[in-house]
């Protein structure tokens, strides 16, 4: 079994490659420091248009003290800054001949809020600052604290470290709130360029302004080897070449804590790190948009140990993601088993100085909530290095770790009513995991098996398989499911465990499902666990316009396009009628109809049974009609429409040659649309349609009416295939070949 790559926390895991030559090139041959300093002040100002030219130091607690010292307060003023922190907050503070004043967190938040800062306040009614971090990217309320300070007349200072480039709660972008803007270019930032920092003033705040100082000319030889070298090790871990290379480097002090610096002198950024700096500002929004991906995965797998419950929804810039357990240091030594190095978890005390000793003005018991979370806080990492499919495994290795495997049954599923009703509980459950589509496909000969899902007794998702036997091979198919919680790997993995212990007793060579997953990463993360293959050949339609029919005649009307509106209201005046009807009798025209269009269009019309037993099984339960549209005897256009779960579906249609002159089609949908609000559905699914582009898909024809309608377009999970046997691969080979001899 391949063994998985190592996940490190940190260890310059914002380091690539290139980027490693890139601070070796530039510590050997600075870039011109003038022209660099000048593009960075315009970047940034340009980013935070109300702020004066931004000062550059060695470090963002440089920044900190700098920017402390600078305003208009008086050596020995108290600053209000929260504890649950790293100690160089309190360094810088302490630098600047300031007295650090502590604030608690508020509940489920990494951050102090204006209830903590007004308890604090109180006590220490002297200070003259709040100092805000927005810790591990996750944002404070500043706008409400900002309003709090003004109303008392503080000074805030918003520090971006691990929040750069994030959005408040409130809307409007972080560190546009304070009187000051500092951040940190640090290792293992949001902007990372192994060192560095800078401090912005609002413009008008300062009497006189300082001149900002020039970058010096070249970094030190730590900060220029430390990417290349974290990146050697983290190439060569698994080899045991990167432990020797770690261990090697912490002993000759190239690898130290960037935790604290005693140092009494503001030092100047190099000009290789302001030009790092430069590149990565370029590159922020498609970092945040990972980092968000990942935050997503981390929050849909394991929300029930979030820190914040709300992370889901909010527009996040996160660093790591807060999670609360009972015993964080034993996770970190299990998560090693499995190659998750995380033990730099991101605060172990209110005031955090790491491996090195560091007096704290903080007291004990003084800030009960930060004290809390840094005895349960597990930070996990959303940096490059960590893929969706990493994100997937980090999340399942800790769920595993955290609780006891839960006791999973499946079994077949032979009474109705439990389905039905279990299956009224899913929003995303269609037709195609209806009891009457396996009394359908029975009718049809095939064998069918539905299962059921449970956990302590409780029905947890259930699954209709259909066994197709085919020329190019016999396997299992699910469409539109299984229908269970995708976010939950271990009822997944006992569900297809079942599955494919069926399946192989009935001598099927593969699995093949298409769920109803909104495509994205997580979810192809999630099945890619499984072991799937994207299927060469389609299930179900897995790209579709779904239509909000609750609006009214006139909303449902104004999102529709001016010539799709136009047809509808020019049908009456062509005297286009329409009618409805659940007769199965009728399916004998539909099919007549259809197998012309195929003649017409050379493709293979379905059967006569395969529609007429489809229509009769959901009309029984009044789930099926048609809707013809005529121009006096004349047949224009016919819809076969299924209505199960609220939601209608346009499953099938024809038009006749004369429909190409007037707009029968568009009376079929829109009288479509006022059945389906009459039987009581919520949606209107215009079943497939084709991504843009793709001239010669299978729905490429009927893609610009559909669209025309309106509505939002979906795309699910593309079919899978779940090998089993060695005869897959020649199935696999077939449909492919046949796809692209059909130009599918």
């Amino acid at each position: 079994m391949k063994k998985n790559k190592p996940v490190f926390g940190s260890l310059g895991s914002n380091y690539s490659f290139t980027f490693a030559c890139q601070t070796l090139w530039w510590y050997v041959f600075p870039p011109n420091s003038a022209e660099t300093q000048a593009l960075l002040a315009e970047k940034l100002q340009e980013i935070f248009p109300d702020f004066s030219k931004p000062h550059f130091f060695a470090t963002g607690r440089d920044a900190i003290q700098f920017a402390l010292q600078n305003l208009p307060i008086t050596p020995g003023t108290k600053v209000l800054t929260q504890a649950f922190s790293c100690a160089a907050i309190e360094e810088a503070i302490i630098g600047a001949n300031m007295l650090p004043a502590f604030v608690d967190i508020g509940e489920h938040s990494p951050n102090l809020d204006v209830t903590t800062l007004q308890t604090a306040y109180e006590k220490n009614p002297e200070a003259k600052v709040v100092l805000v971090q927005h810790l591990l990217g996750y944002p404070a309320d500043v706008a409400a604290i900002r309003t709090w300070c003004d109303e008392r007349g503080l000074l805030l200072i918003e520090d971006l470290a691990q929040a750069f480039g994030g959005v408040a709660p409130s809307g409007g972008r972080l560190g546009s709130f304070g009187h000051v803007l500092v951040t940190s270019f640090g290792r293992d930032k949001i902007i990372d360029a192994v060192a560095g920092g800078c401090c912005l003033f609002r413009q008008g705040l300062l009497a006189t302004e300082r001149a900002p100082q020039q970058l010096r000319s070249r970094s030190t030889w730590r900060q220029a080897v430390y990417p290349l070298l974290t990146v050697s090790i983290r190439a060569t871990f698994s080899l045991g070449i990167g432990k020797v290379l770690q261990r090697g480097a912490q002993k000759l002090g190239i690898i130290t804590t960037p935790v604290l610096r005693m140092t009494l002198v503001l030092e100047k950024l190099s000009v290789g790190q302001a030009k790092l700096v430069l590149e990565q500002l370029g590159r922020l929004p498609s970092q945040l948009n990972h980092r968000t991906l990942i935050a997503t995965v981390y929050a849909r797998l394991l929300k029930k140990y979030l820190l914040a419950p709300d992370l889901q929804t909010s527009p996040y810039s996160l660093l790591r993601v807060p999670l609360v357990v009972q015993d964080p240091d034993q996770l970190a030594a299990d998560l090693k088993k499995s190659n998750f190095y995380l033990t730099d978890r991101w605060y172990r005390a209110a005031v955090d100085s790491g491996s090195v000793v560091w007096d704290s003005a903080y007291h004990s018991g003084s800030c009960s909530q930060a004290e809390k979370l840094a005895r349960s806080v597990f930070t996990l990492p959303t940096h490059a290095q960590v893929s969706v499919a990493t994100a997937v495994r980090l999340a399942t290795t800790i769920l595993q770790l955290l609780e006891k495997a839960p006791e999973y049954m499946v079994q077949e599923v032979i009474d109705k009513e439990i389905w039905e009703n279990w299956i009224a509980d899913r929003p995303e459950a269609n037709f195609l995991q209806s009891w009457h589509w396996g009394v359908f496909q029975e009718r049809l000969g095939n064998k069918i098996i539905r299962l059921g899902l449970y956990r302590n007794g409780s029905l947890t998702g259930v699954a209709l398989g259909i066994f197709e036997r085919a020329r190019r091979g016999s396997y299992c198919s699910f469409p539109g499911g299984p229908v269970l919680d995708w976010d939950e790997p271990r009822a997944v993995a006992a569900m297809f465990s079942e599955i494919k212990t069926i399946v192989r007793q009935q001598h099927c060579s593969f699995i093949r499902f298409r769920p109803q997953l909104v495509d994205d990463e997580i979810a192809r993360a999630e099945v890619a666990r499984l072991g799937t293959l994207k299927a060469a050949m389609h299930v179900t339609a897995d790209r579709t316009i779904e239509i909000d029919i609750t609006q009214s005649e006139e909303q449902l009307l104004a999102g529709m396009r001016k010539n799709t509106r136009s047809a509808i209201r020019k049908t009456e005046g062509e005297g286009i009628r329409t009618e409805v009807s659940r007769d199965p009798k009728d399916i004998q025209n539909f099919y007549e109809q259809q197998r012309l269009v195929a003649e017409r269009h050379h493709f293979v019309p379905f059967s006569y049974k395969f529609l007429f037993e489809q229509f009769q099984i959901f009309a029984q339960e009044n789930q099926a009609f048609l809707v013809s549209a005529y121009q006096g005897t004349q047949l224009l256009a016919t819809a076969f429409v299924l209505t199960y779960h609220k939601q209608a579906v346009y499953h099938y249609g024809i038009s006749t040659p004369e429909n190409g002159k007037l707009p029968g089609a568009y009376a079929v949908q829109w009288r479509v649309i006022a059945e389906a609000q009459q039987a009581g559905c919520t949606s209107y699914n215009l079943w497939g349609v084709a991504p843009p582009g793709m001239d010669a898909h299978r729905f490429a024809g009927v893609s610009l009416f559909k669209r025309g309608f309106g509505g939002r377009e979906v795309q699910y999970l593309e079919a899978q295939d779940i090998p089993l046997t060695q005869w897959y691969w020649m199935t696999r080979a077939f449909e492919l070949f046949r796809k692209w001899r059909r130009h599918l």
